[in-house]
């Protein structure tokens, strides 16, 4: 037990961060430009959603499932297991949170009132995934081609959605919040064991998300 307690974090890395980043680009010089198609697709929806338009409402939860299928097949699935032996247990977490979005979305409940925490914290949260989130990578002093963003890579796809479970609604909310959470603990850590200031990303949203969900509550 005594030899446990001399490891770190770092010493559980399955990899270097040359080689995670460099998958990142490979697979974003792959599908590019798919990546600016998804988060117009994204905006097209959340936007109008956000400001009350009902109908498109509906829209969401699929648009979102969509993204994290895509997150599961094309980077855990066929990318990151590649140097990573825990990702296909990952991208089956990743296909159930999507077979939720779509059974459990549309039942969210009334939409978060506007001017209300929870409705400034829904927007705010998937305007930094879809829009913010890219620039992380260029903050962090790596290449722009090692950008994340929706529906392409787990950390902002999740912040998109734990932006949208705000605005759409709280009933059941909690059957829709452990496997993001459980990811962007995962991630954030993962992160922070390669010494990277993007640790912040995927810790700071977990953070704002529950802040807003508990202090919406009051």
């Amino acid at each position: 037990m005594s030899d446990w307690a001399t490891y770190t974090l770092q010493d559980l890395l399955l990899f270097s961060p040359r080689v995670y980043f460099r998958l990142i680009e490979r697979y974003n010089q792959d599908f590019w430009p798919l990546q600016i198609v998804l988060i117009a697709v994204a905006l097209a929806v959340l936007v109008p959603a956000a400001v009350r338009a009902d109908r498109l409402r509906l829209a969401v939860p699929p648009i979102l499932a969509l993204a994290w299928v895509l997150c599961a097949w094309q980077f855990l699935w066929m990318r990151y297991a590649g140097i990573n032996w825990a990702m296909p247990y990952a991208a089956a977490a990743f296909w159930i949170q999507a077979a939720l979005l779509v059974l459990v979305g549309p039942m969210a409940g009334d939409p978060a009132p506007a001017g209300s925490l929870r409705h400034y914290g829904g927007i705010g949260l998937s305007m930094f995934g879809l829009l913010a989130y890219p620039f992380i990578a260029w903050l962090a002093g790596r290449s722009p081609v090692s950008a994340e963003t929706f529906g392409m890579m787990p950390d902002p796809t999740v912040a998109t959605t734990f932006g949208a479970m705000l605005l759409l609604g709280q009933r059941r909310l909690w059957l829709l919040m452990p496997i993001p959470v459980a990811w962007s603990l995962y991630s954030g850590l993962t992160l922070w064991a390669m010494r990277e200031p993007a640790a912040l990303g995927p810790l700071g949203v977990l953070a704002a998300f529950l802040v807003v969900v508990i202090a919406g509550r009051r």
